[in-house]
């Protein structure tokens, strides 16, 4: 039996049937395409005339959907390399983990394999972010969803069936232009096969000199949809070049926005916001109130008395009684995490506009922002040539389209990040975990008072002294560390150096721009002391943690 998906009339573009011709602006969310149906089902309630009564339901049922802020929000390090894998890190790729869902963001080469060396299960994975379409960014997407997604078998009975997972399984993956046709060349060609449903959103960035291309950014580009692909989204940029709520956040208490980066070509970075936290009900005060309206509140069908207080958490609407006292929904006052991911840049100018534009911004809670080059001191210098002053470093690299970790200080200034997490690392950075145990996370070091004689070196570094948010995998790596030989030891411990000069010119950087009055400033003046910076290695977990309620 051939499947329903394969009944479209395919005469005329799909996209002509469900959505007016793209204009110069974003195209507002589809509740019919946000809930996965397929053409079929779509061509069928058009033809009913029932597709404007389910979008009125739909969206009836968004509104009355609770926000619920996930209570996990945990950031993998899957590959921190710049530009190709070497033997201590992989091409980029990082998973944040929030409560019982996977976002990745990135998928560089053998971003399975690296995954499956942690504890993250790859089926949780429900979203993948894409920055740019450099192979040490993309090259891992196809085989990663080949490995989530239940493979159909090359030797099939029957060719005319293709069977469909649940509506509810579904990967999606939001991207700049390109990435749709990017996905489907590539299954199209390599006959991949899966039974994982998948949905390519891109991020379109509108201009008066830009040229329209179909078979870029039309969702139906190059003729037909794959087997297991619903029909993805076209988001227009606004006026100001941004990608506001992409995901908004009443579908998971987290929206995600976006904004362009300069780099060699079309970039784009990240910015996580976490719903604000409502306060806790007073029980106290709340339970005379109760009991004096019990039975006003079982005639309104609550069977308990507590049910009135899920009831009004989640509608947030207030609550009158016949005497006259009205429940209040709680105050949702306790403020949201919020986490900004760029991709590679040399500018990443416009994720301050897209910030600022937030009247509740206050700061970022961590940023990770990319560190192909770095000045390091004479010290730690392995090559002559190496030897470059900060000018001349940063010049190399924004011809690249990159950034030192100096640079990367600077724009933390900007945003007001209290973390600072410095990723993409060129090949000269060590990763001094992989000399110990390369399939395991660099072990905890030794505090300030141990006799070993690298005690000094180590706990200088902010990347290892916070030991509630850094969450090391291999627990017994620290006993093989003393079990090593001195030699080796003491070249993990230069490694270490290298490292620490990466921190500390990051650091230097944000100094710089705090006290440089000629360079933008942020908009509040209550700005940290200074951040804490650290360098990402492969496999390194991260726990961001929730605001200060006071702050």
């Amino acid at each position: 039996m051939i499947s329903s998906f394969f009944k479209c009339n395919l005469s005329q573009p799909i996209h002509q049937l469900i959505r007016p011709r793209p204009r110069p602006k974003r195209i507002l969310q589809r509740p019919w395409t946000k809930y996965n149906l397929n053409p079929h089902q779509i061509s069928q309630l058009q033809q009913q005339g029932s597709l404007p009564k389910m979008e009125k339901r739909i969206r009836s049922s968004d509104s009355n959907r609770s926000i619920n802020p996930p209570n996990d929000f945990e950031i993998t390090f899957l590959g921190t390399s710049a530009g190709k894998p070497t033997i201590q890190r992989n091409p980029s790729s990082l998973a944040l983990r929030m409560d019982g869902q996977i976002w990745m963001f990135d998928c560089g080469e053998a971003t399975t394999h690296q995954i499956m060396r942690t504890n993250l299960k790859p089926s949780n994975v429900t979203k993948i972010f894409i920055t740019h379409l450099h192979g040490d960014h993309v090259l891992g997407l196809i085989s990663f969803l080949s490995h989530i997604g239940d493979r159909a078998d090359a030797d099939l009975t029957s060719k005319n069936q293709h069977p469909f997972c649940d509506p509810s399984e579904v990967v999606e993956i939001f991207g700049p232009s390109g990435i749709r046709e990017f996905v489907r060349s590539t299954l199209r060609l390599t006959k991949t096969h899966s039974l994982l449903k998948i949905k390519v959103n891109e991020l379109l960035r509108y201009s008066k000199d830009q040229v329209y291309t179909p078979s870029l950014s039309n969702p139906t580009g190059s003729g037909r949809l794959w087997h297991n692909e619903i029909l993805g989204e076209d988001i227009w940029s606004d006026q100001n070049g941004l990608w506001k709520d992409v995901i908004p956040i009443n579908q998971c208490g987290v929206s995600v926005s976006a904004a362009p980066i300069q780099h060699t070509i079309d970039c784009v970075g990240y910015l996580l916001t976490e719903a604000n936290r409502r306060e806790k009900f007073d029980m106290v005060k709340l339970k005379p109130i109760l009991e004096q309206h019990a039975d006003e509140i079982k005639q309104m069908g609550f069977k308990v008395l507590p049910a009135i207080l899920s009831q009004l958490e989640k509608t947030r609407k207030p609550i009158s009684f016949s005497t006259g006292v009205t429940l209040q929904p709680p105050r949702l006052s306790i403020r949201g995490r919020r986490v900004m991911i760029l991709g590679d840049t040399c500018d990443p100018s416009a994720m301050v506009s897209l910030v600022e534009q937030d009247p509740e911004f206050q700061s970022i809670d961590l940023l990770v922002h990319e560190s192909t080059g770095t000045v390091v001191p004479d010290a730690h210098e392995r090559k002559q040539e190496d030897c470059q002053s900060e000018s001349q470093v940063a010049s190399k690299m924004r011809e690249r389209g990159h950034s030192t970790s100096f640079m990367a200080g600077q724009f933390a200034h900007r945003v007001r990040a209290t973390r600072l997490v410095l990723n993409h690392l060129g090949g000269k950075f060590p990763a001094p975990q992989a000399a110990l145990c390369p399939s395991k996370a660099f072990p905890p070091f030794p505090s300030s008072s141990s006799s070993s004689p690298s005690s000094s070196v180590c706990a200088q570094s902010s990347m290892i002294d916070d030991q509630n948010a850094v969450k090391m995998v291999h627990a017994e790596a620290w006993k093989k560390f003393e079990e090593i030989e001195p030699g080796r030891r003491a070249k993990i411990v230069d490694e270490l150096g290298w490292l620490k000069a990466v921190e500390n010119d990051a650091l230097h950087g944000w100094r710089t721009a705090a006290r440089n009055r000629a360079l933008p400033q942020p908009r509040a003046s209550n700005l940290p002391a200074q951040p804490r910076v650290s360098v990402a290695y492969d496999f390194l977990q991260f726990k961001v943690p929730r605001p200060d309620p006071h702050s």
